[in-house]
């Protein structure tokens, strides 16, 4: 039986638990919760300040990415703002340790590229990771994106830049 894979918009009221009172977290989304869910803890602040932000729910928000059965909060990931206007959206990613290998990033990313391409704005997705070959670039091949360009982030140094055009 194939894991069915979860996108929960995340609020500011469930990210807020996440960052004051992680024990909690599981009864707010009434799932367990996997051991390293967030990837890149340092990112919940940043999150929940776009979530309160944004005028009104997008799809181009933030997700908790949970598997149905058992309920199990396994990751996170979703959008880095609205479509440029160039048509330009970024998505990012990140799913538990104990979960990877799976297909969930997988599922993550075919499902977030549906939600972008479902917004007639939207005519590139990209993606950004380390210059070197792992679990997350074999992840973005596998869902059609192609290495585009190596560049520098502030925050990470060397990156590669992945990108998808609408079909």
């Amino acid at each position: 039986m194939a894991l069915r894979l979860l996108l929960e918009p995340m609020s500011t009221a469930a990210l807020d638990v996440a960052i004051n009172d992680a024990p909690q977290l599981g009864a707010a989304l009434t799932a367990r919760v996997a051991s390293q869910w967030e990837g890149f803890p340092e990112a919940l602040p940043l999150l929940r300040k776009a979530e309160a932000e944004r005028p009104v729910a997008s799809v181009f928000g933030s997700y908790f990415f949970l598997l149905e059965e058992p309920r199990t909060l396994v990751g996170m990931g979703g959008f880095k703002g609205e479509p440029s206007p160039e048509g330009l959206v970024e998505i990012g990613y990140a799913i538990a340790p104990d979960f990877q290998n799976r297909g969930l990033a997988t599922r993550a990313v075919e499902e977030l590229k549906a939600r972008a391409f479902s917004d007639a704005r939207v005519r590139t997705i990209v993606a950004h990771t380390l210059p070197v070959r792992t679990p997350s670039t074999r992840v973005l091949e596998k869902t059609g994106f192609a290495k585009r360009a190596e560049g520098e982030n502030p925050e990470v140094g060397r990156v590669w830049l992945w990108s998808l055009e609408r079909p």
